[in-house]
C-alpha cells in the first residue's frame, strides 16, 4: 500500500475503481456534451427555416445546409418515397430554393422543434422530436401543424451534423390568416 494525498492508504483495487468510476463519468459527460450539440444543431436547422416576419426571409438554405454532411439526405412523408428523398448537397440545395424568400412557396414559416429525444451510439446518434409549425402559403392560405422527425447525425471534424431528416406527417389545421405579430397590433385599435 503507498499512502494517498489524505495519508490515508489507497490499495490497488480502490485506485482501479476510481479509474473506473472517472472513465465512466468523462463518458457520461461527453455523452451529454453530444447530446447538447446535436439538439442545437437541429435547433439551429429550425431558426434557419423560420422567416417571414421583421425582414427575415424563410428557409435560409445557405444557414442550415452546412448543418448537413455531403450526402445527407431528407425524406417527408406523403412527398417522398421511402429512400427517394433528395440526397446530397447540390439536391438539397435545388429541392429548398423554390420555398425560399418573400417570393417563394412557403413565405411565411415558423417552426420548432420540442420533446427531444437523443440515442448516442459512438460517433452516430439518432434524434427523434416533435415539430410545431405555422406555415403561410405563398397563395394565402395558412396552416399550423404537428409532426414528428426521426433524425440520424454523424460526428464529423465539424462536430455533429445531420445525415437524415425524416419528417413523419402529423395533424395540420387550416387558419384562416397568418399574420405576423407586427401586422396584427397595428390592426388593433390603438
Amino acid at each position: 500500500m503507498r499512502p494517498s494525498s489524505g495519508g490515508v492508504p489507497m490499495t490497488a483495487p480502490a485506485s482501479t475503481d476510481l479509474v473506473a468510476r472517472l472513465e465512466a463519468l468523462e463518458a457520461r459527460v461527453r455523452e451529454l456534451e453530444d447530446v447538447r450539440e446535436i439538439n442545437d444543431v437541429f435547433r439551429r436547422w429550425h431558426y434557419a427555416c423560420t422567416g417571414g416576419f421583421n425582414g427575415i426571409p424563410t428557409h435560409r438554405t445557405l444557414e442550415g445546409i452546412d448543418l448537413l454532411t455531403d450526402d445527407a439526405t431528407i425524406e417527408v412523408q406523403g412527398l417522398h418515397q421511402p429512400g427517394g428523398g433528395p440526397h446530397g448537397r447540390e439536391e438539397l440545395l435545388a429541392y429548398f430554393k423554390p420555398y425560399h424568400g418573400p417570393e417563394g412557396l412557403l413565405p411565411r414559416v415558423f417552426q420548432t422543434g420540442v420533446d427531444y429525444g437523443v440515442t448516442v451510439t459512438g460517433d452516430t446518434a439518432v434524434q427523434d422530436s416533435n415539430l410545431i409549425i405555422l406555415t403561410g402559403y405563398n397563395n394565402g392560405n395558412a396552416a399550423f401543424s404537428m409532426s414528428r422527425y426521426r433524425n440520424s447525425y454523424r460526428r464529423t471534424e465539424q462536430g455533429w451534423r445531420i445525415t437524415r431528416i425524416g419528417l413523419e406527417q402529423g395533424y395540420t389545421v387550416p387558419l384562416e390568416s397568418l399574420q405576423t405579430a407586427a401586422e396584427y397590433f397595428a390592426s388593433m385599435p390603438q
